[in-house]
């Protein structure tokens, strides 16, 4: 009778220690398992912020952020030339102690430094280039400062050229770097026929703001070999980037570096949020539409 209930312990035992065991397994193979899953993702993540540091370490190399006039951008390849056109419009070069928002906080708005050497004082004259039915910047300028402002743009369809008041002009005309007719029937003039067209051949423009849609790649390269940009005292618009080929690159980071030539120097940037894009070798979103505030320096 002991070996028969001896054995039956035994077996008690046996099928305790089984019944304990398999949880126990189990854990063991969770923890294994939670190892390996946290280990590949710390190298997951190591990896990436390798990758991520090795960009901006590209990046602080090749990117040029200032004084674009001593550069020789065609010994540039197409990646230099890429990080320096989204780095140097994304910089400021000086600093303007006053800015004044003109118009709306968000898109249509602009700033002006007040700054006393390059603040409009009457009589002052302001091109606005580009309303696409927004006149808040003009509007605010003309309240502010008394300037008479010509506001110019020939996709407004419903619009006439008429004035807004008494200091506010509105033409449905638009910039070029040719005076034309576009195919789509807009009437185009460069900068100086503009000018002549108004009477404005000696008359000093204070301010110049544009946003043109791509327009300004033809227009800026007339105005800088005319000569047009030599009394305004700021210049502000929108330069558009959509493209990472060097031909595409090369001649639109040399009209850039022409308004530095001519002067001018970045108070202030700001990246339009409509345009957001990811680059190579850039490690964080940019975007293609920069608006950028020059004041003569």
């Amino acid at each position: 009778m002991r070996v028969i209930v001896e054995g039956n312990m035994t077996r008690s035992c046996r099928s305790s220690i089984f019944k304990l065991g398999l949880p126990c397994l189990a854990i063991v193979v969770i923890i294994i398992l939670y190892v390996i899953i946290s280990t590949k993702q710390d190298l997951l993540y190591t990896s990436e912020s390798v990758g991520l540091f090795d960009d901006l370490n590209y990046l602080r190399k090749n990117g040029i952020t200032n004084n674009l006039s001593a550069v020789n951008l065609d010994n540039m390849d197409a990646d230099q030339l890429l990080l320096t056109m989204h780095s140097y419009l994304d910089n400021t070069d000086v600093i303007c102690q006053r800015k004044l928002r003109m118009g709306k906080v968000g898109d249509g708005g602009w700033e002006i430094c007040d700054d006393p050497k390059v603040r409009p004082q009457q009589p002052c004259v302001i091109y606005s280039f580009g309303i696409n039915y927004d006149f808040s910047f003009d509007d605010d300028a003309a309240r502010l400062y008394g300037c008479h402002v010509y506001s110019f743009d020939p996709s407004m369809e419903n619009m006439k050229t008429s004035d807004r008041s008494d200091h506010v002009h509105f033409y449905k005309i638009g910039l070029s770097g040719a005076t034309l007719i576009a195919q789509n029937g807009w009437s185009l003039y460069t900068f100086s026929d503009l000018r002549s067209l108004l009477g404005h051949q000696n008359v000093t423009i204070d301010i110049i703001k544009m946003d043109i849609e791509n327009w300004e790649w033809e227009t800026i390269p007339q105005m800088i070999s005319t000569e047009q940009l030599v009394s305004p005292r700021q210049f502000l618009l929108e330069y558009h980037v959509s493209s990472t080929e060097k031909s595409y690159l090369l001649p639109r980071l040399k009209a850039i570096q022409a308004v530095e030539k001519a002067g001018f120097r970045k108070f202030y940037v700001h990246k339009n949020e409509h345009c957001m894009t990811l680059l190579s070798h850039f490690p964080i979103e940019r975007t293609e539409c920069y608006e950028v505030h020059y004041l003569k320096g």
